[in-house]
């Protein structure tokens, strides 16, 4: 069948397909599918016209709530059909209602084309007002196919309206489909959102823990530390795309970006799971303003009052104003935060022999055995596919030890053996990649959750923290292993659930232990004025090197089975952190 008259990329489409036909046939089998799936009929279906109603529906739902008034935001949806696998169903957007000059770019299968051809395709237009969220029905919908062709556009409205055009939010729509295989996106201007990421110029993150809302986002429990990161404005929305992506990579549990004073991406694997968890990110993101309105600390446990309180806004800052309940008004002023602890983990608040006898032959003895009982869920296959990019580097620098990993067709008992011997590898010279550290976190999780493993801390550690606790000191572990296994193991320590003492874990997605610039992105976060408000603790000489390179205090711990230090070093050492 040809495709839909409406369709503004048929014509593009097969003129791709003429000047392709020389391409592999893999190729030409993609394009004959997605041929299939652009036809009339389908277009037609139940389930295409159920998916523009919900749009519609939840457009005009969300412009009662703030998120998508004055014609911003946008909301998309994956065609549900149990035929088909998601990352091929079809693709249901709102409209945009800004004028605008702006360029469309097909995906997909044809940035495929286009890697191979070098061929670009832009399709150039230029709109005035468009759709009112509030006065939305569905045949104001785009249908897109998973690649990216537009297949159905609505029909043209009289005066008032002008032409229609499909979301600016396009591109990064399509993005987060392709990297987060989700079933739903929305982008809302909600003011909470806006406002949230204000409040610290400098923050990278939003970090919020013990709130009821955040056992409504995937993945989290009360007790929990939720992160979100924080990209840059730009003027256009497309050049979002890129720094959507790199957050994404960073935070792979992630199911929301921020964009500073403009808004929030947010997606689940259906509507129903992102409009839950758009509420809830709403709700917290509104909390947390409050909470600062009230002087009390949003990040931490407690909530306790802000230290050295005199006003509010700044997160972990002492900020001056005049205090009006309710009202923002112009008279704030940040003032960051007195002094904060960065502690290293193994060596410095964990036992080097905890981690060398207890955690690391659980993670050897059970690699195997984890493997295979979960071969099979998003999880792991997301954790085979870091290793398989890990290793595929690794081989290419003919590092020790490394060894190719087969094709998922030759079985998964062959893959699995394979990922063993490389494991292990990384293991005996205790690599500290995140594919590996991610794993082991993994199968840790495990053990801590059975009670087969006990989180062991040194005898000081927990009257020190909660010394520093009570002085209004905000603490930070920076650690190798994974955000996870950090806070399973002092939530299942030999001194009880030592969490509450913490403001925020820091793991090596942040950058290497050993490198200058991952110590001047925590400075970034953890908001302090200076990064010599900062106090790193470590057992390791060359992290201390680059920790004070980025201007940081630092104090190397001598704790019993740590590594020998150079003669003369020049830091200040302790044996207890209470002698901090």
């Amino acid at each position: 069948m040809e495709p839909s008259s409406s369709s503004s990329g048929a014509v593009n489409g097969c003129s791709i397909m003429r000047m392709t036909e020389s391409l592999s046939q893999q190729i030409m089998i993609r394009n004959d599918m997605a041929t299939t799936a652009r036809s009339q009929a389908y277009l037609e279906t139940k389930a295409v016209s159920d998916a523009k109603s919900l749009v519609a529906e939840l457009c005009r739902q969300f412009y009662t709530m703030g998120w998508v008034s004055g014609t911003g935001g946008s909301v998309t949806v994956k065609v549900h059909d149990d035929s088909v696998p998601r990352p091929h169903q079809l693709i249901v957007m709102s409209p945009s209602g800004f004028y605008t000059w702006c360029f469309l770019m097909a995906l997909g299968s044809i940035n495929l084309i286009m890697h191979l051809c070098n061929i670009f395709l832009f399709a150039f237009c230029e709109i005035c007002v468009g759709v009112q969220k509030e006065r939305m029905v569905p045949e104001d919908m785009y249908v897109l196919s998973s690649d990216g062709f537009i297949l159905s556009t609505p029909t043209p409205k009289p005066y008032p309206y002008k032409p229609p055009k499909c979301t600016d939010c396009a591109l990064l729509f399509m993005k987060v489909y392709e990297m987060c295989n989700a079933g739903a996106v929305i982008h809302s201007h909600g003011m909470e959102s806006c406002l949230v990421t204000m409040i610290n110029p400098f923050l990278k993150e939003f970090q919020i823990t013990h709130m009821e809302m955040i056992k409504g986002i995937q993945g989290h429990s009360y007790s929990d530390e939720l992160v979100v990161p924080i990209i840059e404005n730009t003027s256009l929305e497309g050049e979002l795309t890129e720094p959507i992506t790199e957050a994404i990579r960073a935070y792979s549990k992630t199911t929301a970006v921020l964009v500073r004073n403009h808004g929030v991406y947010i997606w689940g694997d259906s509507w129903i799971s992102a409009k839950t968890q758009a509420e809830c990110y709403h709700y917290l993101f509104d909390a947390a303003i409050k909470l600062h309105q009230l002087g009390l600390d949003w990040s931490t446990p407690c909530h306790g009052p802000i230290h050295n309180f005199n006003g509010v806004w700044g997160s972990g800052g002492n900020l001056s104003r005049s205090f009006r309940t309710g009202a923002f008004g112009l008279d704030y002023m940040i003032e960051p935060s007195q002094h904060c602890i960065l502690l290293d983990n193994e060596g410095t608040a964990t036992p080097i022999t905890f981690i060398t006898n207890v955690l690391v032959p659980y993670a050897l003895d059970n690699l195997g055995k984890h493997l295979a009982a979960t071969y099979d869920s998003e999880e792991t296959q997301e954790d085979i596919n870091l290793l398989r990019s890990q290793i595929q580097d690794d081989f290419e620098k003919g590092v020790v030890g490394a060894v190719p990993i087969p094709p998922d067709y030759v079985g998964k008992e062959l893959v699995i053996a394979s990922l063993v011997a490389n494991v292990e590898a990384m293991m005996r010279t205790d690599r500290k990649v995140i594919a590996l550290k991610q794993l082991q976190g993994h199968i840790w999780r495990t053990g801590f959750q059975s009670n087969e493993l006990v989180g062991v801390v040194f005898d000081d550690v927990q009257e020190a923290l909660q010394k520093w606790h009570a002085s209004g000191i905000k603490v930070y572990v920076y650690s190798s292993g994974s955000r996870e296994s950090q806070q399973l193991l002092f939530a299942k320590s030999n001194y009880g659930d030592l969490r509450k003492y913490f403001c925020g874990f820091f793991d090596t997605t942040v950058g290497d232990k050993k490198e200058t610039r991952s110590y001047s992105e925590i400075f970034k976060t953890v908001g302090v004025d200076k990064p010599s408000n900062i106090l790193f603790v470590t057992d390791v000489f060359q992290e201390a090197l680059a920790a004070r390179a980025a201007g940081l205090e630092v104090i190397l711990s001598l704790r019993p089975g740590n590594g020998p230090l150079p003669e003369n070093h020049g830091f200040r050492t302790i044996e207890s952190l209470l002698e901090i």
